[in-house]
């Protein structure tokens, strides 16, 4: 009876301490993010303007086109005045010698030669390359045409890839594309029982006579502070969003703050990533900008101040017209 009454009170305070333990660390790491926000005083670096900005995604939870690899996850090609910047290479769950990213940029008749350099948002798998990768505390690039070769590239985390640099402060990429440092967040289970405190940064391009647009892999810190670390760096308003917000399972409730904050900076530009949204969500913002929103598919290109707002299809019409010839 005496064993009966161990074992029944080892079950129960098992769970309660873990509970506690893990409640203990997630309250130590909001306190780390209050604090890191507060104190934080890097420099902004000096951003050039762009007459133009492109924005590709190679890989994403949609495609325009059944010929292209879609899935779960985030890579972007950005392009601008001065350069060509990769922003994450999105997932590989199939472990192919060529990534996903990697084909879809084939099939678009996107040259590899073009990238200038290389940045992640943040070390999850679906934008480091995959779950193998995020297991090795690294970076997966696949088969590519000459290999990565001295092409920098910015991680927001210390990692195990051989020459990445690691930048948590704003930096430049390029002239013309910043980034807004590391951002803290609380990561979500199972995650966090690994690391309750995770780090995203951002992109920020100054596009002339138009403002900034910022450009996120998942969007984990928050609209509201993506925003204002922006716009407090580099003195302009952000004019365009794009990329993943994480509203995956927003309510409408909690979806209506941010969506009036946006509207208060009178976005031209508001292109969403599938990969971390809802579609319920994602139609609330469509609703919301219906002059201004996309939602992002691989190989549909997003091109700002000339076209926005439902997808300027560039690249696809590339892609269709080679499909046609064929």
């Amino acid at each position: 009876m005496n064993k009966l009454k161990i074992v029944l009170a080892v079950l129960i305070l098992v769970p309660l301490l873990l509970a506690a333990l893990l409640g203990l660390q997630g309250w130590q790491a909001g306190q780390a993010m209050a604090g890191e926000w507060t104190n934080f005083d890097a420099p902004a670096p000096a951003l050039a303007t762009t007459s133009r900005l492109e924005i590709i995604p190679l890989y994403e939870a949609a495609s325009a086109s059944p010929e292209l690899i879609s899935g779960h996850g985030v890579s972007y090609l950005i392009r601008t005045d001065l350069a060509t910047i990769l922003l994450d290479v999105g997932d590989n769950p199939e472990n192919l010698t060529v990534a996903p990213f990697a084909q879809n940029m084939q099939a678009l008749g996107v040259s590899w030669d073009e990238v200038y350099r290389i940045v992640i948002s943040h070390p999850h798998p679906d934008h480091i390359g995959g779950l193998t990768a995020w297991r090795k505390h690294t970076l997966s690039f696949g088969e590519l045409p000459g290999g990565v070769g001295d092409r920098l590239v910015f991680v927001p985390h210390v990692s195990a890839y051989k020459g990445a640099v690691h930048a948590t402060i704003p930096i430049l990429p390029a002239p013309d594309v910043a980034t807004t440092g590391v951002i803290s967040y609380l990561e979500a289970w199972p995650i966090s029982l690994f690391a309750p405190k995770g780090g995203e940064q951002a992109l920020v391009v100054h596009v002339a006579g138009q403002g900034l647009v910022l450009i996120t892999g998942c969007g984990h810190p928050g609209l509201e502070r993506l925003v204002a670390r922006a716009e407090s760096l580099y003195g302009a308003s952000v004019v365009g969003v794009v990329g993943g917000l994480h509203y995956l399972n927003s309510t409408m409730d909690e979806l209506q703050p941010q969506i009036e904050f946006l509207q208060s900076r009178r976005p031209k530009l508001v292109a969403l990533s599938p990969h971390d949204s809802s579609p319920e969500s994602l139609s609330a913002f469509e609703r919301a900008f219906p002059d201004a929103y996309s939602t992002l598919k691989v190989g549909e290109s997003i091109q700002f101040p000339e076209t926005y707002g439902h997808g300027y299809r560039t690249a696809m019409t590339q892609t269709a017209a080679r499909a046609g010839s064929e």
